[in-house]
């Protein structure tokens, strides 16, 4: 039977929380960016701005750990929890409600991950900075949400209505 690789202690936990947070900050870039080039002002100045809470976050912990000697992880240790290389497989967007899915998947899988830790390690340390960065994430999730929300729906052409009310029936 596999077991599940969790982060045991605050070493494991800190290189961990490292990664996810330098990679939530490189795709909040990408996300800005691609908005920008969209035409989406609005939402790109979003996307920044969860990408800045993003960075200060991964710079605090990369500062604060700099001479701790954190053991490295590796892209497998996520493949249970982030559906390994398949899940960083994204289709280009289409319109800004997909880059907000996108976003806000990413940001439910990191949330996910902490909760897991959380809930699951025996260290009360380990267990409360998970359940902090669980929260710090859940904050995110909010936000794209409401933004989601905002966002309309496309218009269907006429014959988009047509066969969306025939796979209804």
């Amino acid at each position: 039977m596999a077991v599940r690789l969790l982060p045991r202690t605050l070493p494991e936990l800190y290189a961990h929380a490292i990664v996810l947070e330098r990679d939530a900050t490189r795709r909040f870039e990408v996300f800005a960016r691609c908005m920008r080039e969209a035409g989406f002002e609005h939402l790109a100045e979003e996307f920044d701005a969860i990408g800045k809470e993003e960075r200060e976050q991964y710079e605090l912990l990369y500062n604060g750990t700099r001479n701790a000697n954190l053991p490295e992880v590796g892209p497998w240790e996520y493949a249970w929890h982030f559906m390994g290389a398949a899940g960083d497989v994204v289709p280009a967007p289409t319109r800004a409600r997909d880059v907000l899915s996108f976003a806000l998947s990413a940001e439910r899988r990191t949330q996910n991950f902490y909760a897991d830790v959380a809930e699951n390690v025996e260290d009360d340390a380990v267990s409360a900075f998970a359940a902090e960065m669980a929260a710090d994430e859940s904050r995110h999730i909010e936000r794209l949400e409401r933004l989601l929300a905002r966002e309309p729906e496309p218009v269907l052409l006429e014959d988009e209505e047509e066969t969306k009310a025939l796979r209804l029936r």
